[in-house]
């Protein structure tokens, strides 16, 4: 089995209590989607921290080498998910929306899996065409409930 290539760490999060970073980025990312009041309609959220297991070393080319520690919030609303991944030592913040109805939620694979979390193929509202991002989540209650949660919604909005 394939060796991890981060430490992640999930807890349910009230999307006003997300790290300011985050939240900052995701009402910024709803508000330019029209997703109307984000705090009064998710059904579910989450935070991750993401550790990684290796440091860059002694010859990468500074900062930009090797993987960051970063933070993530995945917010599932009635009709779209929204995610938002902060790199804590770039300090770059990226927030998508995704529509529930045009997600596929990809099926782990654990003889392949090398990381904790989901792929999900949608069209990102920060593309033109559709493409798979991974949401991290820790291998946790908090993680692992988000992730069924993520499913069952995309099965009901896809049935």
């Amino acid at each position: 089995m394939p060796e991890q290539l981060y430490d992640r760490t999930s807890g349910v999060c009230a999307v006003e209590a997300l790290d300011p970073r985050l939240l900052a980025s995701l009402l910024a990312r709803a508000e330019r989607d029209s997703l109307g009041d984000v705090a009064g309609k998710a059904t579910a959220s989450v935070q991750t921290r993401s550790v990684p297991r290796r440091r860059p070393g002694r010859f990468s080319l500074g900062r930009a080498a090797g993987p960051h520690e970063t933070l993530t919030a995945a917010v599932l609303l009635p009709l779209h998910l929204l995610v938002v991944v902060a790199d804590l030592e770039t300090e770059r913040v990226v927030a998508q929306s995704g529509r529930l109805d045009d997600m596929t939620v990809e099926q782990d694979l654990p003889q392949l899996t090398i990381d904790t979390g989901v792929s999900v193929f949608t069209r990102w509202s920060n593309g033109t065409e559709a493409a798979s991002l991974h949401v991290a989540l820790g291998d946790d209650p908090a993680g692992n409930a988000f992730k069924e949660q993520l499913r069952e919604a995309v099965r009901d909005a896809n049935s």
